[in-house]
């Protein structure tokens, strides 16, 4: 007689069938074992301070300039705030521009050149061709594109390091402004149409704000929602395993300045609008403040990353402390050294944030008894 093998589903001692295996239950941590520790109010607060910390910064401000005495007369008023705000636009379109090839791991320091050279080119269009208000704009930006165009060209054509580049592209541009202009402003033939929409306001708000809040959108889209913007953080990363993944690291290098010195085109249009003339020295104190603003911002929202909406606070933090040390009658010098060392302190901070955190080894359990088999 031979033996016949037990249904799966059936029990081997009796005929009722097998109950379902059911997952077993989880048993109650041990004394021995250790307990998940509890994040008490104080871990919150610091965790809030030490992300937005750049924010809490500039509300400080504001209310230490709004209720010191030799400040509070003339900073608590609105019209001071409008005019950071339109003031502070045209540098934080500059940043965020700047925010592109910085992400992939390159600088453009030609971006505050650029925007001088778009401005001159734009004035001049008008002055001596007297060309149309939307030709004299797209002019003045696609000469920004130009420039990014040859800078990204020559950084991954050539394989030159970007400060290099841009640096001597920077100076280049300098030169041939003052070459153009004489060194002298140009004032005749701009449109009074863009000169009223660059000092301009809407429901109290300056216009060339607006045009900071579609930009500071694009650029956010581009860098956060959109595989272009992923593949810049990769290369930022690590470019070698970029190009193992398949991205194409020389073509969005070279895009990524080609959208810089758009900005960079786009800001100048802006400064020509808001001055209403093309003056050949006004990009060159924009571009240490625009970097100082970029590496700011990483202090603050994603810590120890460069982003968008932390280098507009880091804009306005500056321009805030600078109005408010001007209408305290300090030095000229003062607002030159803040500005500095915001930028020595924010790369400093951003270096300390993007470190990875070393995680103490947890604390094991009491080895359990053996048990015999």
């Amino acid at each position: 007689m031979t033996a016949t093998t037990p249904s799966p589903e059936r029990s081997a001692v009796t005929d009722v069938p097998a109950p379902r295996a059911e997952a077993p239950p989880v048993a109650p941590p041990t004394a021995g074992a250790p307990a998940r520790p509890r994040r008490n109010p104080s871990s919150y607060a610091f965790g809030f301070l030490r992300q937005y910390s750049l924010l809490v910064l500039l509300v400080a401000s504001v209310v230490f300039y709004s209720t010191w005495n030799d400040t509070a007369g003339v900073f608590n008023q609105t019209g001071v705030f409008q005019n950071i705000a339109a003031s502070q636009s045209v540098l934080a379109v500059l940043t965020l521009g700047l925010l592109i090839p910085m992400i992939s791991g390159n600088l453009d320091l030609s971006i505050g050149s650029t925007a001088g050279l778009s401005s001159i080119a734009a004035a001049g269009l008008y002055a001596d061709q007297g060309a149309p208000l939307i030709v004299g704009l797209l002019f003045g930006i696609g000469v920004g594109s130009v420039v990014g165009l040859v800078n990204g060209l020559v950084v991954t054509r050539f394989n030159i390091d970007s400060f290099i580049v841009t640096l001597g592209t920077a100076s280049l541009i300098l030169g041939v402004v003052n070459w153009y202009s004489g060194g002298t402003s140009i004032i005749q033939g701009i449109p009074q149409s863009i000169i009223d929409f660059g000092g301009g306001r809407a429901l109290g708000v300056p216009k060339l704000f607006y045009v900071l809040v579609v930009v500071a959108f694009l650029v956010w889209y581009l860098l956060e929602q959109t595989p272009y913007g992923r593949n810049l953080h990769a290369i930022g990363s690590n470019k070698a395993a970029s190009r193992l993944v398949g991205i194409r690291v020389e073509r969005d290098t070279c895009l990524a300045f080609v959208l810089s010195g758009t900005f960079a085109g786009l800001a100048g249009v802006m400064v020509l609008a808001q001055q209403g003339a093309g003056n050949p020295q006004v990009g060159q104190s924009f571009t240490l403040t625009a970097i100082a603003a970029a590496f700011l911002g990483a202090a603050s929202f994603k810590l120890g990353k460069l982003n968008v909406l932390g280098s507009l606070v880091a804009i306005f933090f500056l321009a805030v402390n600078i109005t408010g040390l001007q209408f305290a009658g300090v030095a000229n010098w003062i607002s030159d050294v803040f500005t500095g060392l915001s930028l020595v302190l924010a790369v400093a901070f951003a270096g300390i944030l993007s470190r990875p955190r070393k995680h103490k080894p947890a604390a094991t359990s009491a080895p359990a008894e053996a048990t015999g088999a």
